[in-house]
């Protein structure tokens, strides 16, 4: 026995010994990162007063997702999938080059960038507005599907990397998930779920080989006009027939075959792009239409980054500043999944967003704060903690108005049902009121290995609270109820924020989505509008002249950092069974683990980018 403790012993000191060396060399290595970082940093500030843009091409080539508020962080060293680029500023990009005489053109590669509906479809006008103004946009591409296509069609010239086999494929939006029923029962693992709501196709794909009726009709009620806005703008921009896009998808095999097969070649005579070249070719041509003799490299040219460094704000009197410092509007983003915690990328941690509102609920010159919710939603308990907080600012008299983004749902909902007023856009993705929870059972493949569980225990429910000896009738229907208490609290929440009756909100809850403009006509939205328009309406609430609007910077530890790396590495199936499988764990429908999968870019949907 002693022995066996030394070991152990022995084990333990060399792990400690091994972690405290790997931190180490991790903390010598981002010192040296920041330490570059920051001489960078400053290097770029010393130049920031050079930037000039005279003749030059903007070279808007993002690569990210878009988002409301970004998050800032030191540690992002590894290139990871965390890039963020805000709406606001890439809008003011785009809105400016296009009346700014001072740029020849703009040169557009968006094969890097990612966006929902709402945020494309604003891209799109914007980029629209700027061709309309004069401004030449000449875009290239190596592949694009039916979003990043969308943004690209509006440029007045389209480059096709013609030694690329991705081409372009802008025809629709496919909802595709993995549907794992059958792989479960072959493992021997017992996926329990509890649903409440009749729409509940989050936890489906483990319960099920295939789609639901339900999902479905959800589904295409929800996107097919979207589709139309889509297809619409697509044809209005390439000064194609109406109808054209849906027959080049619908008979888009058909072309390929006259075309050899080759779907570059089939893309150059369909018009969906106006030529093929190689990147150097592109090059070449640039040079040939924008440089010079000296010119060997592409054309003198501005990021969009730099360029957005020299969009200063108009200076205000300083009278103005003081009033406006006085009347302050706080602006809380929650921005990703809600779980409890920090704030990270692509996570809405409870902890950091409560910590905002008790930043507001201190500063006597806030008057009000405006909830931004870019949300497919998350954990109930995180979901509380928000609007417990939520209460407690407007429990000194000031107000909360909520304004949806591209998508609030579920536990995005939830965090609403303090507001005073709430705004949606017209392609928000919201509504999704339901829950559920899964509940892994190992039990038979333990038996199966020969690996038992016994034991005893002092009282009834000790003893069936244990899954390690399998799901017992008590305990599943402990699950069931408290699933179901869940789901009622959550209606309850709704309908009394929305003046409704329980009835009348269950009429159009169920775990069902639903766009903006339709939440607005069911009265779970009060008015169609964006972000600004929302804030206006707090000012005139307040009956403020002078304000300022502002939001409160989101900075990732390193702790948080580590985690969302992990959360980006690991597979969002096995993300859920580690997530569920230590016991009960109530979901919303649009958690991150399995709602999440079909409203996800990188794995729900096809031909986004």
């Amino acid at each position: 026995m002693e022995k066996t403790k030394s070991l152990i012993a022995i084990a333990d000191d060399f792990l400690k010994l091994f972690r405290r060396i790997f931190l180490n060399i991790l903390t010598v290595l981002f010192l040296i990162l920041i330490t570059i970082g920051s001489g960078s940093f400053l290097f770029s500030l010393l130049k920031s007063e050079e930037v000039e843009t005279k003749d030059q091409i903007l070279y808007l080539e993002p690569k990210g997702l878009i988002v409301d508020k970004a998050i800032t962080s030191e540690f992002d060293f590894l290139g990871s999938s965390t890039n963020q680029i805000e709406l606001e500023n890439f809008l003011k990009i785009i809105n400016n080059a296009g009346t700014d005489d001072n740029l020849k053109a703009i040169y557009l590669d968006v094969d890097g960038l990612n966006a929902y509906y709402t945020s494309a479809l604003k891209i799109a006008s914007a980029l629209y507005e700027a061709r309309e103004n004069g401004k030449e946009i000449i875009a290239f591409t190596k592949g694009l599907g039916t979003t990043g296509y969308l943004m690209l069609s509006q440029a007045n010239e389209i480059i096709l990397e013609k030694d690329s086999y991705d081409s372009v494929l802008p025809f629709g939006f496919s909802r595709v998930r993995l549907y794992s029923k059958d792989f479960f029962e072959n493992i021997k693992v017992d996926m329990n779920v509890y649903a409440a709501g009749k729409f509940k196709s989050g936890p489906e794909n483990f319960t099920r080989n295939e789609m639901s009726e339900t999902d479905k009709l959800a589904w295409l009620e929800f996107v097919s006009p979207i589709w139309e806005k889509y297809k619409t703008k697509i044809e209005t921009a390439r000064g194609f027939e109406s109808g054209k896009i849906q027959y080049l998808g619908d008979n888009y095999h058909l072309f390929a075959a006259e075309n050899g097969g080759d779907i570059n070649k089939t893309a150059l005579t369909s018009g969906l792009v106006d030529t093929l070249m190689s990147k150097q070719e592109t090059r070449n041509y640039l040079i040939e239409k924008y440089g010079s003799k000296e010119t060997y490299d592409r054309p003198d040219g501005i990021s969009g980054s730099e360029y957005l460094s020299t969009l200063k704000d108009e200076d205000i009197s300083n009278k103005q500043k003081r009033i406006q410092e006085k009347n302050k509007i706080a602006i809380v983003h929650i921005e990703g999944t809600i779980l409890t915690g920090e704030i990270g990328f692509n996570i809405a941690g409870s902890t950091g967003i409560v910590n905002n509102i008790n930043k507001a609920r201190d500063d006597e010159n806030v008057k009000g704060i405006i909830l931004r919710i870019n949300s497919p939603g998350g954990d109930v308990y995180a979901s509380k903690m928000i609007t417990n907080a939520l209460e407690e600012f407007q429990s000194t008299g000031r107000p909360v108005i909520s304004s949806m983004s591209d998508i609030a749902a579920s536990g995005g909902v939830w965090v609403t049902t303090t507001s005073e007023e709430i705004w949606a856009e017209n392609t928000t993705l919201t509504g999704s009121i339901g829950v559920y929870s899964i509940i892994p059972d190992p039990s038979p493949l333990s038996n199966w290995a020969g690996v038992n569980y016994d034991g005893i225990s002092m009282t009834k429910a000790g003893d069936v609270n244990d899954l390690n000896r399998g799901m017992n009738e008590e305990l599943n229907e402990f699950y069931r109820e408290n699933t179901e208490n869940i789901y009622k609290d959550f209606v309850t929440r709704v309908a009394n924020n929305r003046g409704m009756n329980f009835s009348e909100v269950l009429d159009f809850a169920g775990g069902r989505i639903w766009r903006g403009d339709t939440a607005l006509e069911l009265g779970l939205v009060d008015k169609l509008g964006s972000l600004d328009e929302a804030i206006e309406s707090m000012a005139t609430k307040l009956d403020l002249k002078d304000y300022k609007a502002f939001s409160y910077n989101n900075e990732v530890e390193f702790d948080d950092y580590l985690n969302s790396l992990t959360q980006d590495i690991l597979p969002i199936q096995i993300q859920s069974i580690l997530n569920n499988i230590s016991g009960l764990n109530s979901l919303f429908l649009s958690n991150r683990d399995s709602y999440a999968v079909a409203y996800c870019f990188d794995c729900g949907f096809k031909n986004f980018k």
